[in-house]
C-alpha cells in the first residue's frame, strides 16, 4: 500500500511521491526562541520527527530543514522589557528547546537555520518582488508584498482578499495600501537591532523569512511543508504568495501538512487563561518518553486535550508497552531453541507488521500504529506464558525493533540493557538453584522474595527455572 498523506491544499488524502527519485525536501515551521517552548510545540514537533523517521523506513533519502525565528516582534517586546540583548534572549530559550526536543527524541532535523543568517537572501527575495511588481516601498522605509497583485491569493486557507477587512486576523498598518497586505521588511525603529539594506536599516518580515532560508537550500519548489493548523492563515498564504511571484513556479510546496490543536481542558491553550504549559514543566511530571506517547496516541491532523488524567492513562499504557517489549528482550537469552507458543507468536508479528504499515500508509496515523503494537504486546505476552522458543522471541523482538526506528518511544539503548539485565537476571537464578541444591533455603528464598520486590517472577516449568516481569 502506497503512502498517502492529506495535503492541506487540495483539502484531501493523495499517494505521496517525491518529486525527484527518492529524495524528499521537507521544511517546517521552527520556533521563534522569545520564552519557553510549550506543550503545543511538543506536539507538532514530535509529530513531523515521526513523519521524517517513517519517509526515511520507507526509503527516501530526506533532507529535514526547519527554520529558527531569531528575529521577531516579540523578541524586541522582551529586550525592551527586560533590557537584554536580543541575542542573550534566543540562546537562552534555544538551549531551552534543544534540551526539550532531546528529552523528547526529536532526532531527525538536518539543520536548524537561523533567519539572520540569510540576510542577504532575504533582501534578494524583496528586491525581486519589488522589480516584479508584487511589492512597494512604504514611506518610512519599510516594504511590503501587494496581495492584489497575486491571483492566487486564499489557495491554501479559502480566505479571499475581499473577506479581509482591518483588524480580523489582519495588522492594521497606516503603511499598507490593502488591508491583507504584510510586510516583507520593516524600517528600523529607535533602539532596535537593523540591518542594512537598499531601502535603509532594518530587519525582515516574519513570513519572507521562511521562504528565503526555504528556497536557498531547496529551490523554487520542494516536497513537503509541516506546521501547526494555526499557521495555514495567514503565514503559509504569505509564504505561497511571496514564493510563486518570485520564481514563477507552482506549486510552491507540493504537500501540505498540518497538524491539530493542543487544548488544555477542552479550551485553546493561552497564558492569559492561566492554562499554559512549558515543555519543561511537562517534563517534570512525565518523562520524554511518555509525553512523546502520549503525544503520538492521536492521529497528527486530530486535536489533543491535555489533562492530567489524559497523562496519568497516558504513562500507564506507555508502561504496559514498555514492559511488554522489555520481557520479550529479556526472554529471548533464556528461552528454548522452540516452543508451544512458537506459531502464535510469529503470526501475531506477521499481524502487528501488517496493521502497523496500513496505518502508518494511512496519512501517518499513530494512533492505529500504537494500537497495533499495543494488541501485539497483548500476544506476546499470551505466546510467552505458552512457552514461545527463541527464534520466535527473536522475530517478535525485531517486529518492535522496526515499529521504533519509526515512533522511537523506547530508549536507544535498550537492547543492551536487555541483554545485560537477562544475564544478570541468569546468574540470580543460577544462585538460586545451587542455594537450593545445597539446601541453603534462607538464601534461595531471600534471592526469590528480593527478585519479586522487583518485580521478577520465578517459574517452575519442566525446562528449568524461568523468569519474567510482572
Amino acid at each position: 500500500m502506497p503512502l498517502r498523506i492529506y495535503n492541506t491544499l487540495t483539502r484531501r488524502k493523495e499517494e505521496f511521491v517525491a518529486l525527484h527519485g527518492n529524495r524528499v525536501s521537507m521544511f517546517v515551521c521552527g520556533i521563534t526562541p522569545q520564552d519557553s517552548a510549550h506543550v503545543g510545540h511538543a506536539k507538532t514537533y514530535v509529530a513531523f520527527d515521526v513523519v521524517a523517521r517513517y519517509l526515511r523506513h520507507k526509503g527516501y533519502a530526506v533532507f529535514y530543514l526547519q527554520n529558527v525565528t531569531d528575529m521577531e516582534d516579540r523578541i524586541i517586546d522582551k529586550m525592551e522589557k527586560t533590557g537584554r540583548d536580543w541575542r542573550d534572549i534566543v540562546n537562552q530559550y534555544w538551549k531551552e528547546f534543544q534540551d526539550g526536543m532531546r528529552a523528547l527524541r526529536c532526532e531527525s532535523v538536518n539543520l536548524y537555520a537561523r533567519a539572520t543568517d540569510y540576510i542577504p537572501e532575504i533582501i534578494a527575495q524583496i528586491q525581486g518582488l519589488l522589480a516584479k511588481g508584487f511589492a512597494y516601498v512604504a514611506k518610512d522605509g519599510s516594504v511590503y508584498y501587494d496581495t492584489t497583485k497575486y491571483t492566487d491569493w486564499g489557495k491554501l486557507s479559502g480566505q479571499k482578499i475581499e473577506e479581509l477587512l482591518p483588524g480580523a486576523r489582519v495588522t492594521l498598518d497606516p503603511n499598507k495600501r490593502n488591508p491583507a497586505d504584510f510586510v516583507l521588511w520593516k524600517a528600523q525603529k529607535p533602539g532596535e537591532p537593523a540591518w542594512e539594506s537598499p531601502w535603509g536599516k532594518g530587519r525582515p518580515g516574519w513570513h519572507i523569512e521562511d521562504t528565503a532560508i526555504a528556497i536557498h537550500h531547496f529551490g523554487p519548489q520542494y516536497d513537503l511543508h509541516g506546521s501547526a493548523v494555526e499557521h495555514v492563515f495567514p503565514h503559509h498564504e504569505a509564504e505561497i504568495a511571496q514564493a510563486e511571484a518570485f520564481t514563477g513556479v507552482k506549486p510552491y510546496v507540493k504537500t501540505w501538512m498540518h497538524t491539530g490543536m493542543l487544548m488544555v481542558g477542552g479550551e485553546e491553550m493561552h497564558k492569559s487563561l492561566g492554562n499554559f504549559w512549558a515543555l519543561k514543566d511537562a517534563l517534570k511530571v512525565v518523562t520524554g518518553d511518555e509525553l512523546r506517547f502520549f503525544l503520538l496516541n492521536a492521529q497528527y491532523r486530530s486535536p489533543i486535550n491535555f489533562t492530567m488524567a489524559g497523562l496519568e492513562e497516558a504513562k500507564a499504557a506507555y508502561r504496559r508497552v514498555r514492559d511488554g517489549v522489555a520481557n520479550l528482550g529479556a526472554a529471548e537469552a533464556s528461552a528454548p531453541e522452540s516452543g508451544k507458543g512458537d506459531a502464535t507468536l510469529k503470526a501475531a508479528a506477521a499481524k502487528a507488521r501488517e496493521k502497523f504499515t496500513a496505518a502508518m500508509d494511512d496519512d501517518v496515523n499513530t494512533r492505529e500504529a500504537i494500537a497495533a503494537i499495543h494488541d501485539f504486546v497483548s500476544a506476546a505476552n499470551r505466546a510467552l506464558e505458552a512457552g514461545a522458543g527463541r527464534a520466535a522471541i527473536h522475530d517478535a523482538v525485531e517486529a518492535f525493533s522496526t515499529f521504533d526506528e519509526t515512533l522511537s518511544l523506547f530508549p536507544p539503548s535498550s537492547a543492551d540493557a536487555h541483554r545485560i539485565l537477562a544475564g544478570v537476571l541468569d546468574f540470580l537464578v543460577q544462585l538460586r538453584e545451587d542455594a537450593r541444591k545445597r539446601k541453603d533455603f534462607v538464601t534461595a528464598d531471600a534471592i526469590r522474595a528480593r527478585l519479586a520486590d522487583l518485580g521478577i517472577i520465578l517459574e517452575d516449568t519442566k525446562d528449568g527455572v524461568r523468569w519474567r516481569r510482572k
